[in-house]
């Protein structure tokens, strides 16, 4: 079968708004979870697999070791259960360290002190799963929940909707403008063929071609 060649519609927020939505979201019970999404690039399931025991606060990385994935399982007699369960990442690409801003590192241990705190408060109702993002009991959140408060935040804000991966295609994007190689976003997204990377590339040239032209009117002034 020929290669389907249409170039599928890449969302993501701008600087701008995603500076309105950080500021939004301050003192949110997601508020680090989408600080680690648009500061990392992660996959949600990524996210909520994510454990302190894979956070080095010394180097100031993160390494992706394991996937969060709600599965429907089967019963003998035809009864259907949705689990949660734990998988390895999508591809061994998707194995990978990430370094994670400074600013988000003391978000992160802050939250990891407010969860402690939580955790001695509950003391053996908690159930210690090292997760750093879990419900108060120490369980995964729910992941249809993440895109559900990102979508009323936006809407509060008066943007467009996203879906929650393009907080990930939004990282990318920041990369790109910072002229990072698309060789180490590659590596740094978990992308298994660099030609996933470039489509985000190309969608971030859409918005420089106008820019190229003006430069282009001022070297042919006539």
């Amino acid at each position: 079968l020929p290669k389907d060649n249409t170039t599928k519609e890449i969302k993501v927020l701008s600087s701008d708004q995603q500076k309105l939505f950080i500021e939004a979201i301050k003192g949110h019970n997601l508020e680090v979870l989408f600080l680690v999404a648009l500061s990392t690039g992660l996959r949600l399931g990524e996210i909520l697999g994510l454990k302190w025991s894979d956070i080095d606060f010394n180097t100031g990385t993160l390494t992706v070791n394991r996937t969060l994935q709600r599965v429907t399982q089967i019963d003998r007699n035809g009864n259907r259960e949705s689990k949660v369960i734990e998988q390895l990442p999508k591809t061994k690409n998707s194995i990978r360290s990430i370094p994670i801003p400074k600013n988000i590192l003391i978000k992160l241990k802050d939250h990891r002190l407010e969860q402690n705190k939580n955790r001695l408060k509950l003391g053996d109702l908690y159930s210690n799963n090292d997760y750093v993002f879990c419900d108060k009991l120490g369980y995964p959140i729910d992941d249809k929940k993440p895109a559900r408060n990102l979508k009323t935040i936006l809407t509060k804000l008066g943007i467009e909707p996203i879906k929650f991966h393009g907080l990930r295609h939004t990282y990318a994007t920041r990369l790109f403008e910072a002229n990072v190689p698309p060789k180490t976003v590659q590596v740094l997204m978990g992308h298994y063929d660099i030609s996933i990377t470039l489509d985000i590339y190309t969608h971030v040239m859409e918005g420089t071609k106008l820019e190229a032209v003006e430069k282009l009117n001022e070297i042919f002034t006539l």
